[in-house]
């Protein structure tokens, strides 16, 4: 069952480059999943297609399905996806708060 409030949040340019794979049945993983590769500290934000495994945590955002692995939720909570052409497509990043 998906989980109601989203840590995440996708920009209007990210979600119209996702949702017509979504829309279309053409993403090659059920999910899109977002997380922490390389350790918390010093690591790098990871977007890619996958399936659900026992720790994650399923998100419908926008329409989007998205996985979350629990153990890295803190850490990417309040992640921003975006995508810009002249960036190379998708990317990430949080967003300060003050």
């Amino acid at each position: 069952m998906a989980n109601t409030e989203a840590p995440v949040r996708f920009t209007e340019s990210a979600k119209a480059n996702l949702l017509p794979l979504v829309q279309e049945g053409k993403m090659p993983e059920p999910f899109i999943r977002v997380g922490m590769k390389g350790g918390t500290c010093g690591g790098t934000y990871v977007l890619g297609f996958d399936s659900k495994t026992e720790f994650d945590e399923e998100y419908v955002i926008d329409e989007i399905p998205l996985l979350i692995d629990r153990r890295q939720l803190l850490f990417v909570l309040g992640t921003e996806i975006d995508f810009e052409a002249r960036a190379n497509g998708f990317y990430l990043h949080k967003p300060l708060t003050v």
